[in-house]
């Protein structure tokens, strides 16, 4: 719950950031990126977006009651995987974290790893994965279903962690709470970097004894780039033992506390039909609604056919989900939502802090979902924090598409840092 000094403090962040946010992106203007030296934009081409398989969460993700008092990132159990392709071995796992209040909260995910002994030395630099996109409920994790096609895990292993794992590297990903275990899912809120903070920690402490501690990174696209900021913003001071060598952040998705990007975010798209913007709101809303309710209410975001409509689809994951919606945007959701959207968006800003972690920040020009000059502004204001930065565009690249064309400049980024590389830093070319 927000205090009613929070709500002060909601109203400074907004004046706040506008004016960080206005300046960053002038200063982008300005900015000449690195075309990247594109991988393969095919390489994905044979697994199209189809979250629409929803898997049940088993008695696996049903935490102890009472919780146990331990630390957060506390491995509380873990069970093996057994359908998963070939060369890879993995394992669910269920650990402690906090929710939105810092209440300790039980969140799930997984962690894969190659059978074929580490390429170097004796272990495998642990990369963790921030997933977009898939849904607020319990059926929508990542680790529910992995590898079975049509389900929102497999969506992201095909479209990262697969190549992560094939690279050599370890992958642990977090569902994110209330996506697997039992709670209220954080959409592009700051709390979701301790989520991804303590899958790190959890999978340190499952034991398979090839983890290489000393090179941790992280990755995250969509929803997932948002996290992969903030988890890089936090991590010093929530997670300060964790030997972070860089976090990768794809086309990340950001709503600026400005009232007009709020009036774009639904004005626009009053006569759109069926499309992915009716799930991206339905899962924003559905979550603010949970973790703000003092800030936000159901009457100010749907129409009287939402109030009935929203919360049904919103069992569903993403897929799914905009098949219910299938009228006009405007049927179910209003189009003059309240400033108080605008007081939760301030009180989630992705950067904050200066932070000692690396960031390669990636953008396609051809993104309609994150628009390219937000992106640009986020990569100004992290260099004015006084973090490195290298941030490369793809000029014919879309919002998905960017994680295969990204791939080969990501992982070879990747793999400079897990080498002790000092990380190429883009901000003296800003004016």
């Amino acid at each position: 719950m927000v205090s009613g000094m929070h709500r002060r403090t909601a109203t400074v962040l907004v004046v706040g950031f506008v004016a960080i946010l206005v300046g960053a992106l002038l200063a982008a203007t300005a900015w000449k990126p690195l075309q990247a030296t594109p991988g393969d934009p095919t390489a994905g081409s044979q697994a199209p977006y189809d979250g629409t398989l929803a898997i049940e969460p088993t008695a696996f993700y049903d935490p102890p009651s009472p919780l146990p008092d331990v630390a957060p990132g506390t491995l509380l159990r873990s069970e093996e995987i057994k359908e998963v392709p070939e060369g890879v071995q993995a394992w669910r796992i269920l650990y402690m974290s906090k929710d939105n209040q810092g209440k300790p909260i039980a969140i799930s995910g997984y962690y894969a790893e190659p059978t074929r002994p580490p390429a170097t030395g004796n272990r495998f630099p642990l990369i963790a994965l921030a997933h977009g996109t898939t849904g607020v409920g319990r059926k929508c994790g990542m680790s529910q279903g992995p590898f079975t096609e049509k389900s929102p895990g497999n969506e992201y292993w095909l479209f990262l962690g697969e190549s992560i794992v094939d690279a050599g590297y370890a992958i642990v990903a977090t569902d994110y709470e209330g996506m697997g275990a039992p709670g209220n899912t954080p959409y592009l809120l700051r709390k979701q970097a301790f989520d991804v903070l303590d899958s790190l920690r959890a999978a340190i402490h499952l034991g398979t004894g090839y983890i290489d501690t000393a090179n941790l990174g992280m990755i995250g696209h969509s929803e997932g780039g948002y996290v992969a900021l903030t988890a890089a913003d936090q991590a010093a001071e929530y997670a300060p033992e964790l030997n972070l060598r860089g976090s990768v952040v794809l086309a990340p998705g950001v709503l600026p506390p400005l009232p007009a990007a709020v009036a774009t975010l639904t004005g626009q798209t009053a006569d759109e039909k069926a499309s992915p913007r009716s799930g991206y709101i339905t899962t924003l809303s559905q979550s603010w609604l949970r973790n703000y309710p003092e800030l936000t209410t159901p009457e100010q975001w749907y129409t009287d056919v939402g109030m009935d409509a929203v919360p049904q689809a919103a069992e569903l994951c993403q897929g799914a989900m905009v098949d219910l919606l299938s009228d006009t945007f405007g049927t179910y959701f209003r189009t003059d939502l309240p400033l108080n959207v605008v007081k939760i968006a301030a009180l989630n800003p992705p950067l904050l802090n200066k932070s000692e972690v690396p960031l390669l920040i990636q953008q396609g020009l051809q993104d309609t979902g994150v628009v390219p000059p937000a992106t640009r502004g986020l990569a100004a204001e992290a260099c004015r924090l006084g973090d490195i930065v290298e941030y490369q565009e793809f000029p014919d690249d879309v919002h998905r598409s960017v994680q295969f064309t990204g791939r080969t400049a990501y992982m070879d980024w990747f793999a400079d840092r897990f080498a002790g590389e000092p990380a190429p830093n883009q901000c003296r070319e800003l004016p």
